[in-house]
């Protein structure tokens, strides 16, 4: 029995494993940007005069269309979660602390906050309100670098007991890589500490979605606290300017397009419970 367990376990993973490499290279090819490199490689390598016109038209379209800043505003505001208060007295066992807002400086060996620190500093301070009693920061080493030592989840710990938030009341998950490991192991550790659900799960807006359906497909009873909102509702008034080409709205649809092939590829990986 143990057996058929642990071979169970392995094809879950493996599938997992393949479905988030599989979605990765999915969303690498519907950036924008990227099609209007492949229009021009086309064009140039056509000889035909009416047919490398017919690339560079198209490739000029692409740029018109998905360059201006009102489109993935739009699409972005619709995706992402939306903003949520805690009532006064809501108090949560645990606020799982989804980790991606490190990056790592690997010339001089050291850890900094990146755009997505908002997770963190939402973290402490409802952490500091009383909304949670303890703070699970969940995040391994999601960069390929030359130095081992690195570790997320040891960099955010250290961090929020420098905040003065003693160190009895922050767990740390220092394995996971992705999402859906996110969900593996904090499940783990927090069955094994017999904390009440349901958790407060703290990530980004955008990224909210998808980590809602990980952590349920997990079977844990989670509510979202969404953070680090990059697009408001007054963003999406449409104006002149919203017609200008922006060079950040290639990096908003290559952002927004992970998160949606992300979300959808959940559907062939949803276990059951």
């Amino acid at each position: 029995m143990h057996w058929v367990m642990t071979k169970k376990t392995f094809i879950l993973n493996y599938t997992d494993n393949l479905m988030f490499v599989i979605s990765k290279v999915v969303a690498f090819f519907l950036n924008p940007f990227v099609w209007i490199v492949l229009c021009l490689i086309v064009a140039w390598l056509k000889k035909d005069a009416r047919r490398k016109k017919f690339w560079l038209k198209t490739s000029l379209v692409i740029f018109i269309i998905f360059s201006n800043s009102y489109m993935p505003k739009y699409f972005w505001y619709k995706y992402q979660a939306p903003y949520t208060e805690l009532k006064p007295g809501e108090k949560y066992s645990a606020g799982i602390l989804l980790g991606g807002f490190v990056s790592y400086d690997e010339n001089n060996k050291r850890a900094v906050f990146s755009q997505a620190s908002d997770r963190f500093i939402q973290a402490a301070r409802l952490y500091k309100l009383g909304h949670i009693s303890r703070i699970l920061i969940t995040g391994g080493n999601a960069f390929l670098v030359n130095d081992q030592q690195y570790n997320e989840a040891d960099f955010v710990v250290r961090n929020l007991v420098e905040l003065g938030i003693p160190s009895g009341d922050i767990m740390a998950e220092k394995k996971a890589i992705n999402t859906i490991e996110n969900a593996l192991y904090t499940d783990k550790i927090l069955d094994s500490t017999r904390s009440p659900e349901p958790y407060l799960l703290i990530t980004s807006a955008l990224h909210m979605p998808r980590a809602i359906r990980v952590f349920e497909n997990e079977g844990m009873k989670i509510r979202p606290y969404a953070c680090d909102f990059h697009v408001t509702e007054t963003d999406t008034r449409f104006t002149w300017r919203s017609l200008l080409p922006s060079a950040g709205s290639f990096e908003m649809w290559n952002l927004l397009f992970k998160e949606i092939v992300g979300t959808l590829s959940l559907t062939l990986t949803q276990r059951k419970h």
